[in-house]
This record gives structure tokens, C-alpha cells and sequence, in this order.
């Protein structure tokens, strides 16, 4: 996706963080904030658009409103992130075949997706965290795509975020089959997919002739 912006003629940057994504969301918080600074000093930009997928969605938000990122960045576009939570199962689904009881999930979230994994289960403090007193931001639009195929973030819904004070249009929420009712694409090919790539490519030319 990165390649294909960039041919729209955006810079695109892409970080890593927090050891492979498994420190903790505050942890990585921190490394995002100071790889965005850095960007916009070396650029001049004012403001960034973020697109993050699943973990990468929801960091944002968390930096955004714990580490005050909020007032740089104009748009917010996440692809299946866990913004309201998955569930066990849901984050352990590719490891485990059988009932297990919540001990043993656990233990397999722990080891396979290390500290970040728990974050991003329902009830975490990470979670009440990022959606105390509402989901959004002032000042920031919003875009979720989801899928209805998605067996990480389970259900696929929490990937949407609440409107509820936002300007009309400030926050859209989409599943990919909306465009293509048969579609199955799962959560890991999402940032993948040619008709997430066609959604991201429009939305964010809108976004860029939007005025602020």
C-alpha cells in the first residue's frame, strides 16, 4: 500500500516499534510520537494523516489522546483495528482449534503476541484508556474499514468507532463488503487487498481537498 500512495504522490512513511509490536501500547506510544516528530521536522509538514492496521489503528488513537498527538494529525484511517476490543478467542483464533479455557488463551497471547496482546483484548486498560468520555478527537476525521471475514478482531464491529458529537462526515465506518457483498478477506490480508487499496486511495484524495 505504501508503494501505491506514494505513486498518488504522497510521502508515506512506515515505522516500526515496540520490538515487533509486542511491547505494550503505551510502550510503542512513545516510539511513534518521536518517529512523527521527527517526520514532520524533516518534511515541515504541520500535520501527518495516519493509516494503521489492526494494532497499528489503535495506537494511534492511543497516542493521539494519551500522549497529546491529537493536535497533528488531520485524518485517522484504521483497517481492521481492535478500537472496542477483541476477544480471546478472537486474538488467539489462528493458534488454538479447540475450546480453551481463558488461562491458556491468555497464556498463548502472552507468548505469541507478547504484552501488546492483552491490550487489545475487551477490558483493558489500554482500551478505557483510548475511549473514555467518547472515541474521538476534536478536530480529527475519521475512517474504519473492516471486514466482515475478520476472525482477530472478533466481532468485527469494535473495529468502528462511535459518531456520536462529530460533524457530519467526520467519521465513516465501512465494511469492504458494502463495495463487494461476497468479498472474504481476512484481517491479516486487509492492508493487501485492491479494493481496501481503491477505498484508502478515494478517501484520502477527499481528504486532501477537504478545508480546514
Amino acid at each position: 500500500m505504501g508503494n501505491i500512495l506514494r505513486q498518488d504522490g504522497w510521502a508515506v512513511f512506515a515505522p516500526d516499534y515496540g520490538h515487533r509490536a509486542t511491547q505494550t501500547i503505551p510502550e510503542s506510544s512513545q516510539q511513534l510520537g518521536a518517529y512523527i516528530d521527527t517526520v514532520l521536522a524533516v518534511t515541515g509538514a504541520e500535520k501527518v494523516i495516519l493509516v494503521g492496521h489492526s494494532q497499528g489503528g489503535l495506537l494511534a488513537r492511543y497516542w493521539m489522546r494519551m500522549d497529546g498527538g491529537a493536535e497533528k494529525v488531520i485524518h485517522l484511517m484504521s483497517i481492521s483495528a481492535p478500537n472496542h476490543g477483541t476477544t480471546h478467542g478472537g486474538i488467539a483464533s489462528r493458534l488454538i482449534r479447540t475450546q480453551r479455557q481463558e488461562a491458556v488463551i491468555r497464556s498463548i497471547i502472552d507468548g505469541w503476541f507478547g504484552p501488546a496482546g492483552m491490550d487489545q483484548v475487551v477490558g483493558s486498560e489500554v482500551l478505557r484508556d483510548v475511549n473514555r468520555d467518547g472515541d474521538l478527537e476534536s478536530g480529527v476525521s475519521y475512517t474504519c474499514i473492516a471486514t466482515r471475514s475478520d476472525a482477530v478482531v472478533v466481532p468485527p464491529e469494535t473495529c468502528f468507532l462511535d459518531p456520536e458529537g462529530a460533524p457530519e462526515g467526520a467519521v465513516r465506518n465501512i465494511y469492504i463488503q458494502d463495495f463487494d457483498r461476497h468479498a472474504v478477506v481476512m484481517h491479516e490480508d486487509m492492508p493487501m487487498d485492491k479494493r481496501v487499496h481503491a477505498i484508502v486511495r478515494t478517501l484520502l484524495r477527499m481528504v486532501e481537498h477537504t478545508p480546514r
